[in-house]
């Protein structure tokens, strides 16, 4: 079984990768530099998608990881959501209470017009459509990832009571979601449509194939020959986002989804991981719900127009490092303290 610094790693570089992408696409938004380096930027803010697609491998292998030697029942099944829901609740409702409260004194979001419904289903994480469109936004808009984390949980939890959580759970998963692609088709709500059409729930089966198949992966990609394949796989589905992204279209999300799964398997598979990403790893979740805040600050700089294009790359790296900064001492002050210390529910399992 792989160690866990190689997870912590992953969730750190996935955690960068959307931190990277969101102060992108504030920079984007207000600043044209034109001509195909503006398509390169556009692009590779969509790499932060690569970043969530690990995340959702991550929770597939990790799931996999603390029940494998668990039975089944309505009473384990309990457990399981009671400590999934310890773990991801508390952080999130304090993030989501700072947003609304900063919205409802009227310092940020002015234009904004959130429902009771809306605040109660950003707080629930369940899925909610405020506005004409297809997309489902908490309030906390990166909570959107949340969303589909609590289904997975849900759908999980299903197994361990009919004790089908293991080998066998990854075939009943996959059918289930495929089902509910299905039937996403034939739904009226809105609501409904986007939340279970979306194929991304597919790389939580993935992350649990990796699990279930693992000692004959390591044993694939041990020369040195398989790793470099992997990353020269990677690189070319990394340039394929960054120079041809927008061109694909719909079949874009597939390059995205294989980026992740690559990248997974690259990392997974090596001997040892170090350095300052691995650290991040430890505030990945923290750094994920803090970030927007941050970035938020970086859109009021930008709108102003006080800033030439230098300026504002400068500006974009320094809101990079403080939400790195952000991150972290939400991790130390709030998270640790509030999750680690008053639950049975380990950061490495998280």
């Amino acid at each position: 079984m792989k160690t866990n610094e190689n997870i912590q790693y992953l969730r750190g570089a996935a955690a960068l990768s959307v931190v990277m992408a969101h102060t992108l696409s504030t920079f984007t938004e207000f600043k044209d530099v034109g001509g195909f380096m503006s398509v390169i930027l556009n692009n590779l803010v969509l790499v932060g998608q690569v970043g969530v697609g690990v995340f959702f491998i991550i929770s597939g292998y990790i799931m996999s990881m603390t029940t494998v030697n668990k039975t089944g029942g309505g009473e384990n099944a309990g457990k399981f959501i009671f400590k999934r829901a310890v773990r991801i609740y508390p952080i999130y409702f304090i993030w989501t209470s700072v947003l609304i409260g900063l919205w409802y004194f009227g310092f940020i979001l002015k234009s904004h017009e959130y429902t009771s419904g809306k605040i109660i289903a950003s707080y629930l994480l369940l899925p909610y459509i405020s506005f004409k469109g297809d997309v489902i936004d908490p309030i906390l808009r990166q909570g959107w990832t949340l969303i589909y984390e609590a289904f997975y949980y849900l759908a999980f939890a299903g197994l361990i009571l009919f004790d089908k959580h293991r080998k066998r759970g990854i075939y009943i998963l996959t059918a289930f979601f495929i089902l509910l692609n299905i039937l996403s088709e034939f739904v009226t709500s809105p609501t409904a449509q986007s939340f279970f059409s979306i194929h991304d729930i597919y790389l939580f089966v993935v992350g649990m194939l990796i699990f279930q198949y693992q000692h004959r992966l390591l044993q694939a990609i041990k020369t040195k020959a398989s790793r470099w394949l992997l990353l020269l796989l990677f690189c070319v589905l990394l340039a394929t986002i960054t120079l041809k992204d927008a061109a694909m279209g719909d079949y874009a999300q597939y390059v995205h989804y294989l980026a992740a799964v690559v990248f997974f398997l690259y990392i997974f598979t090596a001997r040892q991981v170090s350095g300052w990403v691995l650290e991040i790893g430890n505030s990945s979740y923290s750094l994920y719900l803090t970030h927007g805040f941050v970035a938020m600050a970086y859109a009021l700089l930008a709108r102003s127009g006080r800033f030439g294009t230098p300026m504002l790359i400068v500006l974009g790296v320094v809101t990079f490092v403080v939400a790195v900064i952000v991150g972290e001492i939400s991790y130390r002050l709030i998270e640790r303290r509030l999750i680690f210390k008053r639950s049975t529910v380990a950061p490495a399992a998280s």
